[in-house]
């Protein structure tokens, strides 16, 4: 899984030289690119379908796919969706762990 994220992360950084955008962004909110690989990292861990995690958060399937294939981002709306649905998650797995 290990290459799996390092050729996420190049993608990533590819997609945001190519949009013109910096790496780095000084701003509070979360950078779109790093949203979409906290969502594709939890979709791996957990073996969950594309179609599945789109029903989660909200969103069509071809929404999803769109991030995940570097077409799209998701906007502020459906940024702070998917911070939800990763936080929600989280904490469910630490009371699990407790």
């Amino acid at each position: 899984m290990g290459i799996f994220l390092l050729l996420l992360d190049i993608r990533c950084n590819i997609m945001q030289s190519m949009q013109g955008k910096p790496e780095n962004i000084t701003s509070p909110e979360q950078n779109p690119m790093e949203i979409v690989k906290q969502l594709e990292l939890y979709r791996l861990e957990h073996r969950v379908t594309q179609e599945d995690l789109a029903n989660e958060i909200g969103v069509n399937f071809s929404t999803v796919s769109r991030w995940l294939n570097g077409k799209t981002t998701p906007n502020k709306i459906q940024q702070y969706h998917i911070e939800k649905f990763l936080g929600r998650k989280n904490v469910r797995e630490k009371i699990k762990k407790s």
